[in-house]
């Protein structure tokens, strides 16, 4: 059985520490590895490494990538999307690719941003979808819904099947239900929550898609043949030029809609799998360890006489006092404060800021790049202040800057800088100036993790203003 998991989500309602460029499934929000990194983890005594296949949006390549390099993840099983297109395209054409090496193959679709508790309950759900999957169905996971729930899809049951009375046909699926709808489904026991888990034969899902989405399917076979190494240090699979084209023109539509509303091949397994979306912060209330006050507690943080309140720091100080089902997220460059029982607006919030043009929507103040990360310390009208970190045996592009200078300060590490025809070899403590225009690379040639600081001074002090002359990841 081969594993796909869709990791192109953006995770809004976990702002602000899920940003557009940085979101939900690259963090830690629960237990001790990032959502992606216990999803694989949960995956892999089911599926080995060398079967998992990943889906996400080309800004999030590189950072998954590193992330699941300590389980043997192989770059060329990640497929970089260049336009977000939901989920029915970038399943279709994870088929493709997957049944033109095993036309016999069973494929197992996961989201990469959920918790499940009960793992043991999930591999025996998993492998029963998959006897069910052989014989030619395609299969849904159902959770029996805790509350009435308006925020998921349900799966209606119908009758047992034939082949195993704890797997059901699909009566019908219902999109989002107001209050009380759920309520009504809740008290009826037949209605499930649909957890976006499927199982199914290649061969099949690609017929389906043939029969119920047919200006998907007819653009997979041309897709496929448009795919290429990306070039880069982390070598994943992307689209070329045509190919992005050709994806950038297809629906906007998810698998449900686009078949598994539609096929008669559809049948779901109840899986009571200690499942949670995590879509909001409120939802930590059901995963997370809590004090004896049930409050929910992360970083730098101390709370006084507050009950059942949420409070994420980092490094700075958080203290509260007298607080009552409050979520407090702090983090460098944005504070969050709200209601618990309003936190599933903050995708509306987000929303707002976007329109403002507030860049803490898109850009997280730690920016991750292939060769480590930046985080911008202080700035003004004529100067900016970074701490930069390279990791081991990375280096920053071969560039220049037409608008500003800059001065680098060793804290950490060593460092080898390329400037113009001489090369410097920097310990800590040692500094360099950079002058407009010079021809410049930072590299870490050591074993430990390269810290410098940074001073741009200039008129125009932009990530924008950088010319390219070469570069290990393909950037221009």
């Amino acid at each position: 059985m081969y594993g796909v998991i869709l990791a192109g989500g953006s995770g809004t309602r976990f702002w602000p520490i899920s940003r557009e460029q940085n979101p939900k499934q690259l963090q830690n929000i629960v237990g001790t590895g990032t959502m992606i990194q216990n999803t694989v983890q949960r995956l892999l005594p089911l599926i080995p490494i060398d079967k998992l296949r990943i889906g996400t949006h080309k800004q999030q390549a590189t950072e998954t990538i590193r992330q699941l390099e300590s389980f043997g993840f192989l770059p060329n099983h990640l497929l970089a999307e260049p336009y977000s297109r939901n989920t029915a395209l970038i399943i279709g054409l994870m088929a493709k690719i997957i049944s033109a090496d095993d036309p016999d193959s069973v494929m197992a679709v996961f989201p990469s941003d959920h918790v499940v508790t009960n793992t043991e309950k999930f591999i025996k759900v998993i492998q029963k979808a998959e006897t069910m999957a052989k014989k030619g169905y395609l299969v849904a996971l159902g959770i029996p819904p805790t509350r009435p729930e308006t925020g998921f899809g349900y799966i209606k049951q119908g009758s047992k099947t034939k082949e195993d009375e704890n797997v059901f046909q699909v009566e019908h699926f219902v999109e989002k239900p107001d209050l009380n709808k759920a309520k009504e489904y809740l008290k009826s026991r037949t209605y499930f929550w649909n957890c976006g888990v499927f199982v199914w034969k290649t061969s099949v899902i690609l017929k389906e898609l043939q029969q119920h989405a047919e200006n998907i399917y007819s653009q997979l076979e041309s897709l496929k043949h448009c795919l290429q190494k990306s070039g880069k240090k982390l070598d994943h699979i992307e689209l070329d030029e045509k190919g992005s084209k050709i994806f950038s023109a297809l629906p906007n539509l998810s698998i449900d809609f686009a078949v598994m509303e539609k096929s008669s091949k559809v049948v779901f397994i109840p899986a009571d799998i200690g499942w949670n979306d995590v879509g909001s912060w409120n939802a930590l209330d059901e995963v997370s360890e809590k004090d004896q006050a049930g409050n929910i507690i992360k970083g730098n943080v101390l709370v006084h006489d507050c009950n059942d309140s949420i409070v994420y720091g980092q490094d700075r100080l958080v203290a509260t006092l007298g607080l009552k089902n409050t979520v407090i997220v702090d983090t460098q460059d944005a504070l969050l404060v709200c209601a618990k029982d309003r936190s599933q607006d903050i995708k509306k919030l987000v929303e707002e800021l976007n329109k403002k043009g507030c860049s803490e929507v898109k850009v997280p103040a730690t920016v991750k790049k292939p060769w480590g990360s930046y985080t911008v310390l202080d700035s003004g009208s004529n100067f900016l202040l970074k701490r930069i970190e390279v990791l081991p045996g990375e280096s920053l592009s071969l560039q220049s800057h037409k608008h500003r200078s800059e001065h680098w300060t060793i804290a950490k590490g060593s460092a080898k800088v390329e400037l113009n025809e001489d090369t410097f070899h920097l310990e800590v403590n040692d500094s360099i100036i950079i002058p407009l225009d010079a021809k410049h690379r930072l590299g870490n040639p050591g074993s430990e993790v390269l810290i410098i600081f940074e001073i741009q001074f200039g008129n125009l002090l932009d990530e924008n203003d950088i010319f390219r002359h070469e570069d290990l990841y393909g950037r221009r």
